[in-house]
This record gives structure tokens, sequence and C-alpha cells, in this order.
């Protein structure tokens, strides 16, 4: 009770000599490889373990473009200059426990049973439309066009948690507002 998590605390640096390996980070807007892609699939379940279980979120970053893996307005980017970050502000020690099989991730935080039951509503409030960006290509005959990547359209997104005592709604908070390009 009344300590704090810090996720790059517990994980550490992400480094090829500490085991991981390349594979897609967003990085200035774009996807890029690098070293650690992917753990912020492992920070946003553990982010969204942690709202469900009413602990204090005192640090997180969303993506700067929308994730398929978690609704908008609940992921939790992660890097060596962005940490998530959640104190147990509950009467009651809490254990965290993450385990992963090759393709599923489960996050579980244990402690006394809160008086509320949440749960989690992410509104999308706008699109955002992609650009389309020409460049010219001598290679292409006259006309012809190649796409070179697919985007997708971004969104701007609020987070909500709805509190809930014996069935019933009792408090509606909204926890984000985020634009994703």
């Amino acid at each position: 009770a009344g300590a704090t998590f810090s996720f790059n605390g517990a994980v550490g640096a992400r480094t090829e000599e500490r085991g991981y390996r390349s594979a897609f980070v967003i990085m200035e807007g774009q996807y890029v490889e690098g070293v650690g892609g992917g753990v912020c699939q492992v920070s946003g379940t553990l982010y969204n373990c942690a709202l469900l279980a009413d602990l204090a979120i005192t640090c997180v970053h969303p993506h700067s473009l929308p994730v398929s893996y978690v609704a908008p307005s609940f992921d939790a980017m992660v890097s060596s200059a962005s940490d998530l970050r959640f104190a147990n502000t509950l009467s009651a020690p809490v254990t965290l426990r993450m385990t992963a099989d090759g393709k599923y991730l489960k996050a579980e935080i244990y402690g006394v049973k809160g008086e509320f039951d949440i749960r989690r509503r992410s509104e999308t409030l706008s699109s955002i439309p992609k650009e389309v960006e020409y460049l010219p290509d001598p290679a292409l005959p006259l006309g012809e066009e190649r796409v070179d990547t697919w985007g997708r359209d971004g969104l701007v997104s609020e987070g909500w948690l709805e509190y809930f005592a014996d069935g019933e709604l009792v408090r509606t908070l909204r926890i984000r507002r985020d634009t994703y390009k």
C-alpha cells in the first residue's frame, strides 16, 4: 500500500544484450524497425489491468498513431524516455502477475476487492483523414502510381471508466483525451 510501480524500473532497458529483438516501433509518426518493438503491448495490458484494479495512474503516454491491440485511449506507450507508473492507493498491498505463453499475454492484480466493478469505454470523437503524399518516381511509366505504404486514418478519442455498484452505474470518469495521427 502506498508504493509506486514503474514499468521501466521493473523491465529495464530494452537492448539486444538483454535479449530484446528487433520489431516495429513507432518513431516520429512512422513504423520503423527498433529493438524492443512490441513491448508496448505488455505495458498496455498492465495499464488496463491497473485501471480495472482502481490503482492511481501517475504517468502514462499515448502512442502518436493508433494501435490495433487495444481500444483508443487505452494504450500505454513506453520508451527509454516515457514510462508507465501507477500507485497503490488501496488500503492493502497488491501483487502483480504477468504471464505469456507465446500467443497470449495475461496481466493479473491480486488484492482486496474494491467496492466498485469498473468497466472501460473508448469513444471515438472524430476521424483525421490520412494524408496522401505523392513522390516522383522516374522508374514508373507516366500516369502510373505505386503505393509504398497504406495509411490509416487517425482519430481523436476519449477513454472513460464507469464505476458500478450492485449492477448500477454510479460514476463515470473521463481519464484521457488523445489525438492519434
